[in-house]
């Protein structure tokens, strides 16, 4: 009676954890898209770090 109940415990316990798991056939859709915006970004970086530059400038009134 005793391994049934602890059975029954492992189980409850082990459950929400089993229900969290991510497989690859979920994951990589998701990091697949997190690595081209990350390209995207490395592509127009010149132009990105320019326009928060004169942004930057024009916020604090700097002269360029």
């Amino acid at each position: 009676m005793a391994l049934v109940s602890l059975a029954s415990h492992v189980h409850d316990s082990v459950l929400p954890w089993v229900l969290l798991y991510i497989g690859p056939e979920a994951f990589l859709p998701f990091t697949s898209a997190l690595a081209a915006i990350a390209g995207a970004v490395l592509i127009f970086w010149n132009r990105l770090a320019g326009f928060a530059r004169r942004i930057w400038q024009k916020l604090t009134g700097r002269p360029e």
